[in-house]
């Protein structure tokens, strides 16, 4: 996956010299091995999940805001990103690394003994996952939500498949990209294993692939699959963390509730560069959680242990931080999906398509009573039961960087009470919810188009 790490232009364009064919790159099961584990470690890095897939949307949106010191991705808290931005070229260009290197391995033609079959099967299941969730993540940050356009036809980004230097893609559709990550998660299920090779939630297994697609047919607005697989999903013995041990969530690895999440070790050496360093006031403390997410709290709620007080904090500021990533020296894994969410995935689901509210409710209630247990059961339905599940993915999802696609896909503006005159309404479907397409693309690429407003 590093043969483009020196590249000075944009990964689409490669020179001769870079050309390697997937099959003289991968020749045995070591080969596959060591390329997916290059797979994961390009993901974790921080452009991509160690750091700005969670905080450039959130910060976006009405979560989160800034101190009047913060100088990272303070561009995207205030709506005024432009195209030479160098964040979303940083994205932009690593996830193609991450998608070419999945297609060495998706394209791949290496015989293995009888035995290992199975193991071949689930790293090259692994290797159509992580594609799939790596276009799921541009098209979520570089277009507009699915349903910006009734079916979808909106520009997406370029489905790279297979290896080609002289390739100048254009744009596919919105649609077109989700029909091939939900192909490409239906066909690593076939493939994979129910256990992770780890042994652990750091590496996908069949159930967690299923876990990121029920949330793919979650923003499709596919109601019935989102139930389905969510359900599949709830039935394979994870568990949501007691009420006491709360906090454990964010200081534990792979525990109960954790289906999937980015693993950062010392080896890594991500120190400042984590996530934990934009909200940590050890590091550089450059994000607050803002009033209008800490206010919706009931104060027995245990989610308040994941905001700490701050007593040097003053003014607006005043007086908490965000501790979902409490190591400052960004040792803990990053989770991006745990069991919570799914049972909101369902509740929602439930709620949309009507016939089983009751199931709707329990799955809410689920998720509301394990964080405040003496909250009555939820009896309201229609409309107010979708705006109660769509509270309580604010109050338990916060700072998960899910946020501003809520609002999004909701088709509602951001609005903020901490604000500067400028940012306090960005109104739904403003250009500026979405990344732009990096001028270091389109400089070399004409046939992929850069984004409204841009």
């Amino acid at each position: 996956i590093g043969f483009v790490l020196s590249c000075s232009e944009s990964f689409l364009e490669l020179t001769p010299q870079q050309s390697v064919s997937d099959q003289e790159a991968l020749e045995n099961l070591e080969d596959l091995n060591s390329s997916i584990t290059g797979i994961y470690d390009e993901i974790s890095g921080s452009y991509y999940y160690g750091r700005y897939m969670l905080m450039i949307p959130d910060v976006m949106a009405d979560d989160v805001k800034q101190n009047s010191q913060a100088n990272r991705i303070v561009l995207y808290a205030e709506h005024i990103v432009d195209e030479s931005d160098s964040d979303a070229a940083s994205l932009w260009t690593g996830m193609y690394r991450a998608i070419n290197a999945a297609n060495n391995i998706i394209n791949s033609d290496i015989d293995v003994a009888v035995g290992a079959q199975a193991d071949k099967d689930h790293i090259i299941g692994e290797a159509y996952a992580l594609r799939a969730q790596v276009y799921f993540d541009m098209v979520r940050l570089f277009a507009q939500h699915y349903t910006f356009t009734a079916d979808g036809s909106h520009l997406g980004v370029p489905l790279i498949l297979t290896f080609d230097p002289a390739n100048k893609p254009e744009r596919n559709t919105v649609k077109e990209v989700y029909d091939q990550v939900i192909s490409d998660m239906t066909m690593a299920i076939s493939l994979m294993k129910s256990n992770s090779r780890s042994g652990n939630s750091n590496t996908l297994s069949s159930t967690s692939v299923k876990a990121l697609l029920s949330r793919v047919y979650l923003y499709k607005e596919d109601w019935a699959n989102a139930e389905a697989m969510a359900t599949e999903v709830i039935g394979s013995g994870f568990s949501l963390v007691p009420n006491a041990n709360y906090f454990s969530l964010w200081t534990t690895d792979n525990s109960s509730e954790s289906i999937f999440e980015i693993s950062m070790t010392e080896a890594d050496n991500v120190s400042g560069g984590g996530i934990a360093g934009l909200y940590l006031p050890e590091v550089f403390g450059d994000y607050l959680p803002s009033n209008d997410v800490v206010s919706l709290y009931d104060a027995a709620d245990a989610r308040l242990s994941t905001f700490k007080e701050d007593t040097f904090l003053t003014g607006e500021f005043a007086p908490f931080r965000v501790d979902k990533y409490p190591d400052f020296n960004g040792f803990d894994n990053v989770k991006v999906m745990r069991l919570a969410e799914i049972y909101l995935i369902r509740a929602e689901a439930r709620a949309e398509i009507g016939t089983n509210i009751t199931g709707a409710q329990d799955d809410l209630d689920m998720v509301r009573q394990r964080a405040l247990p003496s909250a009555p059961n939820t009896t309201v339905t229609g409309q107010a039961l979708k705006d109660a599940i769509f509270l309580e993915r604010r109050l338990e999802l916060c700072f998960e960087g899910q946020r501003l696609w809520d609002l999004m896909r909701n088709k509602l503006d951001v609005v903020r009470t901490q604000c500067t005159a400028s940012t306090c309404l960005i109104p739904y479907a403003s250009d500026t919810v979405i990344l732009p397409i990096p001028q270091v693309e389109t400089d070399v690429n004409p046939n992929t188009t850069t984004n409204p407003g841009y």
